[in-house]
């Protein structure tokens, strides 16, 4: 009996010993993960992007740490979309050959199909491995295999990063000018010019809507569009937003002329053209 009870000791030792050696490797060295970029994604300030099918597209970031669309005039940008690309920075790379060992043009990265500069660092995209459908990229005098994560999106249109809300951060209306009403806050509240029966909290509830309105997406304005003028008049700005209703039956949509696009707004027109609750009566 004593000598089962000693086996059974001596086997369940030589498990712990061996589960412990599995998992800690003493006397290895851990191979070190390499990523796309020696810096994190919060460390990238500049984004510029290369690509032959499509105008170059720069993102810069702001001394208080907003995204800007470097173009005349200068976009807001989304930073959902900036950062998703940022993360390019700390990819994890599966493997990687020195340049020298490749044959770059069989790769589709002479010439590259597009590039990306990291702060400083600039990244080739080439094609795709067959095998694992990872894509190949050039970083200085390396060639790294990566996740087919970014592509779509260095190769995405500008308006593709353009902050989708329609206001700035923060932003508080004052006055906001809708076709046939003009709103604007008082000493007493929000007054209506003609006068409209509305009670207070529907009224707060129509400037909500609009300080938190978003648009599904956003498109480059072609030509010189006409419609119904919105002006949005906000704290501490000398300057109005104008937009333009240039469609609301199947969807709302809002043309911005000073900045060059327009605004996909969805089924939002009764939340942000007629004061009033959707559900009330008429």
């Amino acid at each position: 009996m004593k000598s089962r009870w000693l086996t059974n000791l001596l086997l369940f030792t030589t498990v712990v010993i061996l589960t412990l050696v599995a998992r800690y490797e003493p006397g290895l060295d851990k191979p070190e993960t390499l990523t796309v970029a020696p810096f994190g994604a919060d460390a990238v300030t500049r984004i510029a992007i290369h690509r032959p099918l499509r105008d170059e597209l720069v993102l810069e970031r702001d001394d208080d740490g907003f995204w800007w669309i470097a173009r005349e005039p200068r976009l807001p940008a989304e930073p959902f979309q900036v950062r998703a690309l940022a993360r390019l920075a700390e990819q994890k790379i599966e493997r990687s050959y020195p340049v020298a060992d490749m044959d770059l043009a069989a790769l589709g990265l002479e010439p590259p199909r597009a590039s990306v500069t990291l702060n400083r660092l600039r990244v080739d995209f080439g094609g795709l491995e067959a095998l694992e459908n990872l894509r190949y990229l050039r970083v200085g005098g390396r060639v790294a295999l990566i996740p087919d994560l970014y592509l779509y999106l260095v190769e995405a249109g500008y308006t593709q990063f353009v902050r989708r809300q329609l206001l700035p951060r923060q932003a508080r209306i004052t006055a906001l000018e809708l076709p046939g009403l003009r709103l604007q806050r008082g000493d007493s509240g929000w007054e209506t010019t003609p006068a409209r029966e509305l009670s207070g909290d529907d009224i707060q509830q129509f400037i909500d809507n609009w300080q938190s309105a978003s648009a599904i997406n956003v498109r480059p304005l072609d030509g010189t569009p006409e419609g119904e003028r919105i002006r949005i008049e906000l704290a501490g700005q000398t300057q109005a937003i104008e937009l333009l209703v240039t469609a609301r039956d199947n969807e709302l949509v809002l043309a911005r002329p000073a900045l060059g696009i327009e605004y996909r707004m969805g089924n939002t027109a009764a939340q942000l053209l007629e004061p009033a609750r959707p559900d009330a009566a008429p």
